[in-house]
């Protein structure tokens, strides 16, 4: 199991390994917008990873090129649908300021 622990709000969920941020947080009735249900095709829920970003999967082609398709910078900012949990441990994150 790993730890996904929103910065602002403290609250922590469980996470399965092979699952993603999105899906840990939908499956632990976390609000996470996702427009497009988790399809790397609208930038909806975008989110900072503060920290654990090395049990996280790397960012592809399609993460960045979506990101970048709607002015959010690849370098900065992850697509929660495309974090896939790799391995055990805490990632904490941030949600963005609303647009």
């Amino acid at each position: 199991m790993a730890s996904i622990q929103n910065k602002v709000t403290d609250e922590t969920v469980e996470a399965e390994v092979g699952s993603t941020i999105l899906e840990s947080n939908l499956d632990n009735d976390i609000e996470h917008p996702c427009d497009c249900g988790g399809n790397c095709a609208c930038s909806t829920c975008k989110v900072i990873v503060i920290s654990g970003g090395a049990i996280l999967s790397s960012q592809d082609e399609d993460e960045r090129d979506t990101l970048d398709a709607y002015g959010w910078d690849p370098d900065e900012f992850r697509l929660a649908c495309q974090c896939v949990i790799k391995s055990e441990g805490n990632v904490v994150i941030e949600f963005p300021e609303p647009e």
